[in-house]
């Protein structure tokens, strides 16, 4: 192969839904974990590359590390409903939001009944013509060098749609349910699956699929829960707390639900000897309420509204309470923080309500009473129920899991002297045997023989040329789920 054929950037697409705030976070995640192994990438590069022309003994093999350096990573996340899917297909997914919170046990029922291959497949069916054309159009514009699902709506029409194009493009789906994994999650002819626990792997098993795709890696968390922190003491008093006395922290997710006025309330007239930290997320009507009330509690609390320095907090509390996101779970485990579950989405998190029992990190607490009564045995002094959690809170987490599941993406990447499959000659052809009827569903438009460069359109695409070095001065802060 050609030297002149080598690609210094790749371009990976993430296709998620706003359907709640962990799909987001997730892809957010990994994101900065790729983010991340490219700025080591190249800094290891430019090292041995300085110390090869110092030494003056360059070796063929060093010769050839010059030539082929690391690739640049272009990445992309798009919500391919809300900008490729037509209506009402759209509408329909904005409802996740108001039925979880309002009609949960509606969702639950949908979610049990729609768990099965049939089901799949006829919903399937009856929504690909809404969001089949889209795909193609956001494949051939964006043209991804490896394709990454985060949404179980997602996978079997990306699998026709690329069976369509007629393109071998790798597609990986990442799992983000811990143990109630919805049959839409595994679409024959997936390249790889990425699970987060041994119950998702074991669901993938009996479903036949091949046992070689499937990769048990985790759940991805941003990797600042790997990065240390100050002790714990230093932690609380940086926070205004005063060190000696149990903390909680509440948690109702990036939207500010799970029932935290109702926890708060209980915990202050139980007169718990405690401190409280609220996180309300997005929820600006709670923080409002909270700020206004809080000195009127017969506990010391300081109140948040959506943060963005959660690994913090988690390191200063003794406990959290939260609802079954899977993200959150996941945080604590790798902040070694016990899980007390106020609340749960019926179906789809059941199965996180039986991991975190069975593996003993935390117990569930529905009612005022059961919570106040959990608190009381965790925060009493040498709790034995507490060290029990704690020991098995750092043998059940992962906190690296999205530098695992980066790297996993990074290996179906074309090798550093392969063409793009989109500057390849089989895209060539294939554009030139493709149908008036795929020509006008993607819309390509020929300039001198050549397609334009990519112009992405949508509110999250709007810098098609952006690379990960270009990223390194940010934070990378995703928000928590």
């Amino acid at each position: 192969m050609s030297h002149l054929a080598n690609v210094t950037q790749r371009t990976i697409l993430f296709l998620i839904a706003d359907t709640g705030a962990g799909h987001r976070s997730a892809a957010n995640a990994i994101t900065t974990a790729l983010k991340l192994i490219s700025q080591r990438d190249q800094e290891e590069w430019q090292t041995r590359r300085q110390g090869s022309k110092e030494s003056g003994q360059e070796s063929e093999e060093n010769r050839n590390d010059s030539i082929y350096p690391p690739p640049t990573y272009r990445i992309e996340i798009v919500d391919v409903f809300e900008e490729y899917s037509r209506f009402p297909l759209r509408e329909v997914v904005k409802l996740y939001g108001p039925t979880i919170r309002y009609n949960p046990k509606l969702f639950g029922d949908l979610f049990h009944r729609s768990n099965r291959e049939g089901t799949v497949l006829a919903a399937n069916s009856l929504a690909s013509p809404l969001i089949f054309n889209g795909l193609l159009r956001l494949f051939t514009t964006v043209q991804p060098d490896v394709i990454v699902s985060i949404h179980p709506l997602i996978n079997f029409v990306t699998v026709r749609a690329l069976r369509k194009l007629g393109l071998h493009i790798p597609f990986i789906t990442v799992v983000t349910d811990l143990v109630s994994v919805h049959y839409a999650w595994f679409a024959p002819g997936v390249d790889g699956y990425i699970v987060p626990t041994e119950q998702a792997k074991e669901l993938y098993l009996k479903r036949g699929l091949d046992p070689q795709r499937v990769h048990l890696l985790g759940m991805p968390i941003d990797p600042k829960f790997t990065r240390a922190v100050d002790d714990k003491v230093t932690l609380q008093r940086k926070l205004g707390l005063e060190p000696g006395i149990p903390v909680a922290l509440l948690v109702g997710g990036g939207d500010g639900a799970g029932g935290l006025p109702t926890a708060v309330r209980a915990i202050s007239q139980a007169r718990l000897p405690v401190q409280l930290l609220v996180v309300t997320g997005r929820n600006r009507r709670l923080y409002a309420h909270l700020q206004r009330t809080h000195t009127k509690l017969h506990v010391p609390a300081r109140i948040f509204g959506f943060v963005h320095n959660m690994p913090e907090l988690m390191h200063a509390a003794d406990v959290i309470v939260t609802k079954a996101g899977p993200g959150t779970i996941c945080e604590a485990l790798s902040c070694n923080l016990p899980v007390v579950l106020s609340g749960y989405v019926p179906g789809q998190e059941e199965g996180n309500v039986d991991f975190v029992l069975k593996n003993e990190v935390g117990m569930l607490a529905l009612h005022a009473s059961e919570l106040v009564n959990g608190l009381r045995r965790l925060i009493k002094p040498g709790s034995p129920e507490l060290q029990k959690y704690l020991r098995n809170a750092s043998q059940v987490s992962r906190p690296g899991a999205s530098f695992d599941i980066a790297r996993c993406i990074l290996s179906y990447l074309p090798a550093p002297d392969q063409v793009s499959v989109w500057q390849s000659s089989q895209w060539q052809r294939r554009q030139r045997m493709m149908s008036g009827r795929l020509r006008s569903a993607i819309r390509i438009r020929r300039l001198r023989g050549r397609l334009p460069r990519p112009i992405l359109r949508s509110p999250v695409m709007r810098k098609p040329q952006l690379r990960v070095r270009e990223l390194f001065s940010s934070d990378g802060d995703a928000s928590e789920s």
